[in-house]
């Protein structure tokens, strides 16, 4: 059972794989499907690892490593290389701040938190690349929207982290499996209407939200030092 659930995560790493080379090809949309995927699965293999206490049965295998490599690979790598491949950015310079960001993140020992949060902006620069893509907005935006998330990451505030079941997981989940629907429907048209995609950003501008509600709410609860 532990070594299926390793199989199992390790999945996300083959999907990233064939992501890789449809991107590649400049086949986004595919490319795109395989990685939503891939975040199903990296967004439930935990949970089971977690039911069967799997650091117990096997505990010279590190899954915890196994999912920061995948995680590294295709959110993001993949999606760097997506901007820079499909132009998505005024100058293929600005990935360096992503990439510096991205790097920082996963080299800190509390990115991820036993209280069920994510440390810094969590690198979710998959997303950031398929709005980009799909909006395709004006050279200081697109800007902006690289840079913003890039210096959050070394700002150490608090982000859900719903696959640990901690803070608003339940609507964390049920807004999330609404998002990937609705990312899938978005991704089987050959150009999706620019409205339905703002529309899908109702997931993650809740998420950013309720992110910086947490932060807020645990930091006035907090004694104040003197």
């Amino acid at each position: 059972m532990a070594w299926l659930v390793h199989l199992y995560t390790a999945t996300g790493g083959i999907l990233g794989v064939f992501a890789l080379g449809f991107a590649a090809n400049g086949q986004i949309r595919e490319c795109y499907a395989l990685l939503v995927l891939q975040m199903i699965v990296d967004a439930t293999d935990g949970m089971l690892a977690r039911r069967i206490n799997i650091k117990e049965m096997l505990p010279h295998f590190d899954g915890a490593m196994l999912d920061n490599v995948i995680d590294m690979f295709t959110y993001i790598w993949i999606p760097l290389f997506i901007m820079l491949n499909q132009a998505l950015l005024p100058h293929p310079v600005w990935v360096v701040f992503p990439a510096l960001a991205a790097m920082y993140a996963y080299g800190q020992t509390n990115m991820k938190t036993d209280e069920g949060y994510f440390i810094g902006f969590p690198s979710y620069w998959n997303i950031i690349a398929l709005y980009l893509y799909w909006l395709r907005p004006d050279a200081v935006f697109a800007v902006a929207l690289v840079v913003v998330p890039s210096v959050l990451s070394f700002v150490p505030t608090r982000y859900l982290y719903p696959s640990k079941g901690m803070a608003f997981w339940k609507t964390a989940w049920g807004l999330g499996m609404v998002w990937f629907a609705c990312v899938l429907w978005l991704l089987a048209q050959e150009t999706p209407d620019s409205l339905w995609v703002l529309a899908s950003l109702f997931f993650p501008v809740w998420y950013i939200a309720i992110s910086f509600y947490v932060e807020w709410r645990t930091r006035r609860s907090q004694p104040v030092a003197l």
